[in-house]
């Protein structure tokens, strides 16, 4: 990797030197002359790993190491992380329009195979003007099962 960054390298000052070169000489029949020879210098850089190309193995791992090419956790997590706040305030708009307003929403999952799975649903319903019986929080457990479309997840709703 570090021969392909010298290789840009190069082709970068290559450019510059010709910029400058074009900045700095006057106009004429002799300008044209040195921009030739500087593009002719250019293209000899550009090609110039042809030849260590054409002389190795061409196999795709020389190009790449995939040991550098590591995921950032710290992005997936906090993608994860929106993921179950949004389907708690999903989970809290749904009850909502079945009657339970003020209900707090707190889901707690695990990833398996790049997908989130919850593992409980916390619900708590001290806000709640509607939910004040064990019938009311037996509802709101059927209706967030529901909800998921998992009967094995955990639910608990106090308050």
């Amino acid at each position: 990797m570090e021969l392909v960054s010298k290789w840009i390298m190069s082709i970068v000052g290559a450019a510059v030197l010709c910029l400058l070169a074009d900045l700095i000489m006057p106009e004429g029949s002799t300008k044209k002359h040195i921009k030739s020879v500087m593009s002719i210098i250019t293209l000899f850089i550009i090609l110039s790993p042809l030849s260590a190309l054409l002389n190795k193995d061409w196999r795709w791992d020389n190009f790449f190491d995939d040991s550098l090419i590591t995921p950032d956790n710290r992005i997936i997590d906090n993608v994860y992380s929106q993921q179950i706040a949004l389907l708690e305030e999903s989970l809290e708009r749904k009850l909502s329009d079945d009657g339970y307003k003020n209900l707090g929403v707190s889901i707690t999952g695990y990833i398996k195979d790049q997908a989130i799975r919850v593992r409980a649903v916390s619900v708590n319903a001290s806000q709640c003007d509607s939910a004040n019986t064990q019938s009311d929080y037996e509802k709101i457990k059927q209706k967030i099962k529901s909800y998921l479309n998992d009967n094995d997840v955990v639910v608990i709703v106090y308050g």
